[in-house]
């Protein structure tokens, strides 16, 4: 750091913790040309590391979990006597646009950026339902992690085994914290 500076017999530092923390007016004029650039250039330092910093790594869409999470979703439903559910590409895409919504925000909600709930988004993606349903998670490695905790909840369960859905679609997101965010949404 910088030397030891002699006022009235005494030793003491210029700089106490962390730079320019404690630097009083008396050691600032001491240290001469080069000191004063130095210590002006850490002045700025900060920022210019702030406007160097890399961005957040980007959102990514998880490749291939639909036919995984419909065919464990299907398996609960027919081992409980229901009809399987079929996957639906407008679904799909709703489930996806909210997925994505919540890694970009690094929340689990199940309402949009836009105040938007399932019903809405579903409809935007061209699906005209008369009843809807979604089950959203964060965290789950697997699509069978994420229908596992679904299965494990009773408002969750309720909406995979509901007899009067016939559609599902299912999309997950990782966004720049790590988190994979799921959707899952249901129609008829």
């Amino acid at each position: 750091m910088f030397p030891y500076h002699t006022r009235r017999g005494r030793d003491r530092r210029i700089m106490k913790h962390t730079p320019l923390q404690r630097v009083s007016r008396w050691s600032l004029g001491n240290l001469g040309a080069f000191g004063m650039t130095a210590a002006l250039g850490l002045l700025g330092l900060g920022a210019v590391a702030q406007q160097c910093a890399p961005p957040p790594p980007p959102l990514v869409q998880v490749a291939g979990v639909q036919d995984g999470a419909v065919n464990s979703v299907n398996g609960h439903r027919t081992a409980a006597g229901l009809v399987p559910l079929a996957a639906d590409s407008r679904l799909t895409s709703a489930a996806q646009s909210h997925a994505n919504d919540m890694a970009n925000r690094r929340v689990m909600t199940h309402t949009g950026s836009d105040r938007s709930n399932a019903g809405q988004r579903i409809a935007v993606h061209g699906y005209g339902a008369t009843m809807w349903a979604e089950n959203v998670a964060a965290g789950q490695a697997t699509a069978a992690d994420a229908v596992n905790a679904w299965m494990n909840s009773s408002g969750h369960r309720a909406n995979i085994l509901n007899k009067q859905l016939v559609n599902i679609g299912v999309a997950a997101a990782t966004g720049s914290n790590g988190v994979t965010y799921w959707t899952m949404v249901f129609a008829s």
